[in-house]
């Protein structure tokens, strides 16, 4: 359950509630659009011009420098010098020269330039540093087309305000490129230091903006057979009100024009009205716009934006660097994929249960980031997806067995007497649900499982990679190539050059699948090599099966046998003996689970237990796991959730 007052619980039961939706999209991201670059005239030795268009507009500390303004008073830091650290502490750009007397700038003057597709121009912002309260006061702000032709010119003397802005009466078009001139600063002896520049887009959409909002969540996505590996990308859909036609594409004078693109950062919140009029809002997750569809009919225009979460970006995108791990935990190749896809350390989570497996040889292919991370999913038994708050967990599945009994009484948001596992569980009485199924997963019925074993071992050294042709390598040049084994995955792998005098190999990178490799001419003459790489294949060899089976289970139901699909994390027998027991004591029995259309709750989340009726007299309930959840808004809120079978009291 997502951390919500009490308040909130009580106003979401209640026979009249107001749930309300809010909608954020960031149309300026300089780490998604690619079209952005941020370049200056001059920088101090530490300077971040990237963070003038990050749409962040104050500085993290006041930064130390030596300009005479650093006083051991413990209210100063140093300046990030890594990227690591930039991306963590904001600074912006800091130019390299000292202001004179009254802070005037000697030319040429400091000058920060920002260029990108063509947009519109609506309001122009220049934010000085607040931490060390210095700002421009002279300076000159120029717009320009892609063909660098001057489209605007904008003049500012005597300005006081650290963070200056100006709404322009007239929008100016197809700017593609901004260059700010700092001649005056505000103290003299100091840089130039600018925080944020280049207007980055960030809309709110709430109230009769949003038309409907769609929300899918699920941790289990039907496949008609066993989830396992499950890895779902939630998905939410929005539409918007288009009556001023903001979002047509043609519109040259939208504020929007040339950034209704994929990958627009998309936040959604769900909020309930409280006694007080006041409203606590509920994250439902961070998503990056897939499609845009704009609807013209009579009398009303509308567009529609569907935006999936992370695991969508991780599934667009490669993993190449995979490189042959020995003994390594599911744990650390889960945080190396992750972290390799470019995700900090609070972005995602991997259950700490994962650390207790290891694999012998572990590598992948050249695959996606998703894919990676499916496969271990598989191997742990785990599910992968991302939470509320945009964080991708990889988890293991829990396994629910009650400790007491629990007494439940109607019409309150948790049972009353409460204990062990059951203290969490959210109880969903019938006057909450419209309608209430227990479908039968007869394809998630296994009662005799089977896994095999892909126990990698190293071969005898041998070629596992000839060049086709020769390779021509011009004099003085270098020539970049990529190659893929005959037999991935290899270790101890070793590459050389045949037929080369002057040409060696000047760098080489070697991965599970293959290698990159630079090869140079130092010599006058252009010259034909053969690359030969040479290592060790890694080969399955000596397999062995792991078989469990419910007798049982197979006299009532017949023997519903499940094979395991091949996996190349799972080398060892006891592993593999311990994914087979699991699944059987999950699958080996039928399952009614449940399924609710019902008024809905936006902090529930994925992986609560919830407790509904089971018996006419209401006096047996069952206990289930959300595995998916449906949220609908269109002015009021109504929600289909999935539960599978925790136990029944």
């Amino acid at each position: 359950m997502y951390a919500v007052s009490r308040a909130f619980q009580e106003a979401v039961r209640a026979d009249k509630r107001r749930v309300l939706g809010r909608v954020t999209i960031d149309y300026t991201d300089p780490f998604l659009d690619q079209s952005i670059t941020v370049t200056a005239s001059e920088q101090a030795r530490i300077s971040w011009p990237v963070q003038t268009a990050d749409g962040v507009n104050n500085v993290s500390h006041k930064w130390a420098s030596l300009d005479g303004s650093w006083t051991l008073d413990g209210s100063w830091h140093l300046a990030p010098d890594t990227e690591d650290a930039a991306k963590e502490y904001q600074m912006g750009w800091w130019g390299n020269q000292l202001a004179g007397a009254g802070g005037v700038f000697v030319q040429p003057y400091p000058t920060l330039i920002v260029t990108f597709d063509p947009r519109p121009i609506h309001t122009l912002k220049v934010s000085g540093d607040v931490a060390r309260g210095e700002w421009p006061v002279d300076f000159t702000i120029r717009m320009f087309n892609d063909f660098d032709v001057l489209l605007h010119t904008e003049t500012v003397t005597g300005n006081q305000d650290i963070f200056w802005s100006k709404p322009l009466s007239n929008a100016v078009l197809n700017v593609a490129k901004m260059e700010l001139e700092v001649s005056r600063w505000s103290h003299a002896g100091r840089q130039a230091k600018i925080s944020e520049f280049y207007s980055s887009i960030q809309e709110t959409y709430e109230d009769e903006r949003i038309i409907e909002l769609s929300f899918l969540e699920e941790r289990e996505a039907d496949q008609g057979s066993l989830p396992i590996g499950n890895i779902s990308a939630n998905e939410i859909s929005v539409v918007l009100d288009n009556l001023d036609h903001r979002f047509d594409l043609g519109n040259t004078e939208s504020p929007l024009f040339g950034l209704i693109k994929a990958n627009r950062r998309l936040r959604a919140w769900l909020g309930v009205e409280l006694p007080d009029q006041t409203v606590e809002w509920v994250p439902l997750g961070v998503f990056w716009t897939v499609d845009w569809e704009v609807n013209d009919s009579a009398g009303e225009s509308t567009v529609r934006v569907v935006a999936r979460d992370r695991l969508e970006l991780l599934r667009q995108s490669t993993y190449e660097s995979s490189q042959v791990a020995q003994n390594v935990s599911l744990y650390d190749l889960a945080e190396e994929v992750l972290q390799d896809a470019g995700l900090e350390p609070e972005e995602y989570f991997i259950d700490p249960l994962l650390q207790q497996i290891t694999v012998p040889y572990a590598w992948f292919n050249s695959v996606s980031y998703r894919d990676a991370l499916r496969a271990i999913a598989e191997a742990s038994l785990a599910v992968v997806y991302a939470d509320r708050d945009g964080v991708v967990r990889v988890e293991k599945g829990e396994v629910y067995t009650p400790v007491t009994k629990t007494v439940f009484i109607e019409g309150a948001p948790f049972p009353a007497e409460v204990s062990g596992i059951f203290e969490t569980a959210y109880g969903i009485s019938p006057d909450d649900y419209f309608s209430l199924s227990t479908p039968s997963r007869q394809g998630q019925l296994a009662n005799e499982i089977i896994v095999d074993t892909q126990p990698l071992r190293p071969s005898a050294t041998t070629e596992v990679y000839r060049s086709n042709e020769l390779i021509t390598v011009s004099a003085g040049k270098t020539v970049n190539i990529v190659v893929h084994y005959n037999q991935p995955p290899v270790i101890g792998a070793m590459a050389r050059l045949e037929g080369a005098t002057d040409t060696d190999i000047l760098t080489a990178d070697f991965y599970g699948w293959g290698a990159e490799i630079v090869l140079y001419n130092a010599g006058m003459a252009d010259e034909q090599v053969t690359l030969i790489i040479e290592g060790q294949p890694l080969q399955v060899q000596n397999k062995e099966r792991a078989m469990t089976r419910d007798e049982a289970s197979i006299r009532d139901n017949g023997r519903l046998r499940y094979e395991f699909p091949a996996n190349h994390l799972v080398q060892s027998l006891p592993v593999a003996q311990q994914i087979a027991d699991s699944l059987l004591a999950s699958y080996k029995d039928p399952r009614r689970d449940v399924r609710l259309e019902w008024r809905g709750n936006p902090a529930l989340e994925l992986g609560d237990l919830i407790t509904v009726p089971e018996s006419p007299d209401k006096t047996r309930r069952g206990y289930f796991v959300v595995v998916r959840q449906e949220l609908t808004w269109a002015g009021a809120l109504s929600a289909v959730v999935e539960g599978r079978r925790a136990t029944s009291l």
